[in-house]
């Protein structure tokens, strides 16, 4: 059938839409296939940009075959007919021509894919604003004309997941094989490797990078070798391999500095520039192999550097994107600096679990210490950010005292235990069968710590509370709490008819985060060498002298993770509730261990009638309740976050979860109690 008579419209619908030629899908496919050339000479851009967008239109295109996806049909439709109209094919060829004649393919090797900005936050808000500004005209960058039409993660996919022979006959249409296509790439290919040499020897020489590599001259930098070897690479006069081997000593320098970074700290510009670095090595050598390597590793390469390209184009306009790839080494030293300690809340013996239930004891005590303090700042009303603050820092000494008595507080354990325990299974992520047994030892010891603290925690905090509130009524002849108040109390943790629930959720967030805060102050202690600070400060040593200035140094190095958690733990327990409220939540704090303070301190304003009614039994029931929401939420965050900071799945958590589900119904007294220990051993006689 003659091309001409395929223009017609009615002709059109009838040959690609024999079933339904009324379609409204087809209909708009026939509009953009007999634009006029003359319309087509200055509009090339935004007509490419309709036809890529006419493929994920609403509506359904004729002729779909069984289990074939719509994307797929629609695209198999644009070809078909394409390849049946030649000048509809004319049209896409001279579109793609006239976008990239005259135009530099420079930026999209060096910046589609790879952050523009040399720290994080200036990339941060470059992609903010990009994201709230229309995209640019194309002008002369072939990267704006690829940004403009893959401008969706289903956009991407679709171009990376589509089979070979559908590949080859749309680049065939689009001309995209020809010599003059690969002549206007070829000047951005040789360009762009100049420039990402240039950039990585500018990073790699950076102050926060040289400083931890001190036994590395700035001159002998494999960095700054880089964009030697690439130009006489350009010029002829060296090899691929100089090249090569330049680029893996970076990569050696580069984890060099990442193993480093437990001694030195951590900070997320330095993260982003960790990554920025490694990500330019890698398209460098994917640029030079396209130009000077074999013929499989060409094809290799440019396989590769077309997903880095295509994927990119959508990622760089992605904050979560940044975020995740800048933030995820970063999670993980935080939260290993968070679970640095963690070992030391598993007991594997009866006399470390009753060490334990001594903290735990200690720690119920303060509790109730902090509890009475907390009513008198409720009596006296001052402004809600006064109280919120005067709230925060009541939690906080009492906190921050536990840390130095060497007590315990029930279920603020679980988020230093699931980095423990999210390193003992990276540790196995590599075998085909991994060993889960000495895994689940350790949930199963975790989860008896934590009964152990909440026992210790709660039936100390009743009598403690108890023994104030009778030592404050024989000193001023009343309770400390009144009539009103009590009920009050009852009334808000009853478990149904109260936000009870809810407060124990975000309180269990709140418990995840406050071991984030104690990794991260550790972390910038670190970071910003206050240790060595502290210790050489020439006030301090005239002050307390030399001697004791280290002692200090030593003692706030060991304490700086405590100390962050602890404050910022108390802290958020004082402000949230008043955040909530200003957006109509009213959500309150809710932990095991101050429910039971605050119940019992109520049970004896309302004696013992209290335990015969059941609204007071109800809120007794809130006890455990609340302590298994506050432990679950807790450890769930953690070790979320902290297997997602190794790269572990979704798997690995499965795997663990059955194993232990086993052993529990199994053996379920060794979640609750640790075995005895070990007797010593005999003295062997001596023999002449």
């Amino acid at each position: 059938m003659s091309e001409h008579l395929l223009l017609d419209r009615n002709t059109f619908l009838t040959r690609f839409g024999s079933s339904d030629p009324s379609n409204r899908v087809l209909r708009r496919l026939h509009s953009l296939a007999t634009v006029e050339a003359a319309w087509l000479e200055d509009n090339a851009v935004e007509w490419l940009e309709d036809l890529v967008h006419w493929l994920f239109d609403r509506g359904e295109a004729p002729g779909r075959q069984e289990g074939e996806r719509e994307l797929d049909t629609r695209t198999r439709l644009l070809i078909t007919a394409a390849e049946e109209l030649p000048p509809f094919a004319a049209h896409l060829r001279a579109a793609i021509l006239k976008s990239l004649m005259g135009s530099s393919a420079t930026l999209l090797f060096t910046d589609t894919g790879l952050p523009s900005n040399s720290d994080f936050w200036g990339e941060l808000v470059a992609r903010f604003s990009d994201n709230l500004l229309p995209s640019p005209p194309v002008g002369r960058e072939v990267s704006r004309l690829l940004r403009r039409l893959i401008d969706s993660p289903e956009h991407a996919e679709w171009l990376l997941s589509m089979p070979e022979g559908t590949r080859a006959r749309l680049t065939a249409l689009l001309g995209l094989d020809t010599d003059t296509v690969k002549r206007v790439l070829d000047p951005g290919l040789r360009e762009a490797a100049v420039l990402l040499a240039s950039r990585i020897a500018m990073h790699g020489v950076s102050d926060d990078l040289r400083k931890r590599m001190p036994t590395m001259p700035a001159a002998s930098s494999p960095f700054l070798l880089v964009p030697e070897h690439v130009k006489g690479l350009l010029k002829g006069e060296l090899s691929l391999a100089p090249l090569l081997a330049t680029v893996t000593a970076c990569r050696v320098s580069l984890r060099d500095v990442s193993a480093s970074l437990d001694k030195t700290g951590i900070s997320i510009d330095l993260v982003f520039r960790l990554e920025l670095i490694n990500a330019l090595l890698t398209r460098l050598l994917h640029l030079v192999t396209i130009l000077y390597g074999l013929e499989e590793q060409r094809e290799l390469a440019l396989v590769q550097l077309e997903r880095e390209l295509v994927r990119g184009t959508v990622a760089d306009r992605t904050l979560a994107a940044l975020w995740q790839s800048s933030t995820r080494l970063l999670a993980r030293r935080v939260v290993e600096r968070a679970g640095s300690s963690g070992e030391d809340y598993v007991t594997r013996t009866r006399t470390e679990q009753q060490h334990m239930l001594d903290a735990a004891a200690g720690g119920g005590a303060i509790t109730a210490v902090m509890v009475f303090t907390k009513f008198f700042i409720a009596f006296s009303h001052p402004p809600p950010f006064f109280d919120a603050l005067l709230v925060g820092l009541n939690y906080a000494w009492g906190f921050v005292l536990m840390q130095l008595l060497h007590f315990a507080l029930a279920t603020k354990q679980p988020a230093m235990t699931a980095a423990t325990l999210a390193a003992a299974i990276e540790a196995q992520r590599d075998e085909e069968k991994p060993e889960l047994a000495p895994l689940v030892d350790l949930v199963a010891r975790a989860s008896r710590t934590q009964f152990t603290a909440l026992v210790g925690n709660v039936f100390v905090v009743i009598p403690f509370a108890l023994a104030i509130g009778l030592l404050f009524e024989a000193m001023f002849g009343h309770h400390v709490l009144s009539a009103e108040y009590a009920e009050k109390i009852v009334r808000v943790h009853h478990p149904l008819f109260s936000v009870t629930v809810f407060s124990a959720v975000m309180t269990g967030v709140w418990l995840w985060a406050a071991s984030l805060l104690a990794g991260a102050a550790e972390n910038y202690f670190v970071l910003r060498e206050l240790p060595g600070a502290i210790a050489t400060s020439r006030l301090l040593r005239r002050v307390i002298g030399a001697n004791r200035a280290s002692r200090l140094s030593r003692f706030l190095t060991q304490q700086a993770s405590g100390f962050g958690g602890n404050v910022g733990f108390g802290l958020l327990l004082g402000f949230m509730p008043m955040l909530f409220v200003l957006v109509g939540l009213p959500l309150e704090v809710r932990h095991v261990t101050f429910v039971t303070g605050q119940l019992a301190y109520a049970a004896l304003e309302l004696g013992p009638v209290a335990f015969t009614r059941p609204d007071f039994l109800w809120a007794l029931l809130s006890i455990p309740m609340v302590g298994l929401i506050n432990f679950g939420v807790s450890f769930a965050f953690a070790i979320v976050v902290a297997l997602r900071a190794r790269g572990l799945g979704v798997r690995s958590q499965v795997s663990l979860a059955r194993a232990v589900l086993r052993r529990f119904f199994r053996s379920p007294t060794e979640f609750f109690l640790a075995p005895r220990d070990p007797a010593p051993a005999a003295a062997q006689p001596v023999t002449a």
